[in-house]
């Protein structure tokens, strides 16, 4: 039986959130009390995703939905489904990217055109459409990027296809916080100091589970961010960094760390970069 959108309640739509740092935050809404969409590339498991997160409440609704940035029209599928169920979200979590560790010499056409599609165009299509909605809602809601703040750490300069698109969608955050700072509509990126037990880093290699924190910091920082900070409009335009900020919030992050040996995101990227291929040390200033 279909289940329609009980608009009693606010909606989230969440981005790449079938796993990872995405379904963390999609939990969070949920404990909320916030309704959830949530997107995949793979349908029948993003449908599978919802039936398991809808199990757990009974309050809310949460729904799967295809996306899938490498197909333009995937997102204006979305957005005409969306519109066709009267879905009008509140907030919208920019969380869906794709990740590239090939710097400027080695990488393809293919992949540059893909880290564009999901990393740049597909986010700015849907904050295009939903910034309008949340506005115009004019109560609590927002826009939020997972994406990193302009000035980073040298040791990430190799990564330069991957780290130009997340920087343009840093750019575009900005560009949509100043164009609309007469709303109650939050817009702001946030970022973690740490590398994640996710696929993109334990598939590749790129680090060990016991050297990460759990995705979960990611969700505790919204959920800080979002419902226990009264003036969070402060941070409109601004990158929230999860060490930094659950520090001033007096929250204990032991409880996301696998082991006592966690990482710094950038030392772990320079380690697996410097490994993988022949970097000068000039290149890093060491």
């Amino acid at each position: 039986m279909y289940k329609m959108i009980n608009n009693k309640f606010k909606t989230a739509l969440i981005t790449g959130s079938t796993k990872g740092v995405g379904k963390e935050i999609a939990k969070m809404f949920i404990k909320k009390n916030y309704n959830v969409i949530i997107t995949g590339r793979n349908i029948n498991n993003t449908l599978k995703i919802a039936d398991e997160l809808n199990s757990k409440n009974t309050k809310i609704i949460v729904k799967g939905f295809n996306l899938d940035y490498n197909n333009f029209r995937a997102s204006y599928k979305l957005l005409h489904a969306l519109k066709n169920k009267n879905i009008q979200p509140n907030f919208l979590i920019n969380n869906a990217g794709a990740l590239n560790t090939k710097n400027i010499n080695n990488i393809s056409i293919d992949s540059i055109n893909t880290l564009t599609k999901i990393n740049m165009i597909g986010p700015m299509v849907l904050s295009k459409y939903c910034i309008d909605i949340i506005k115009n809602k004019n109560e609590f809601g927002g826009i939020l990027f997972n994406t990193p703040p302009h000035i980073i750490d040298d040791k990430c300069s190799y990564l330069l296809p991957y780290m130009q698109t997340k920087l343009a969608q840093t750019t575009l955050m900005k560009s949509l916080a100043y164009s609309n700072l007469n709303y109650k509509a939050l817009v702001c990126g946030f970022w973690t100091n740490y590398p994640l037990s996710t696929d993109a880093i334990i598939n590749r290699k790129i680090g060990k589970k016991e050297n990460c924190m759990h995705p979960k910091i990611l969700a505790k920082t919204l959920e800080e961010l979002l419902f226990n900070t009264p003036d969070y409009m402060k941070y409109s335009s601004k990158i929230i960094i999860d060490k930094e900020f659950l520090y001033e919030k007096n929250i204990n992050i032991k409880e996301f760390q696998h082991s006592s040996k966690v990482s710094n995101l950038d030392d772990m990227f320079y380690k697996y970069l410097k490994d993988k291929y022949t970097i000068r040390k000039k290149l890093f200033n060491i």
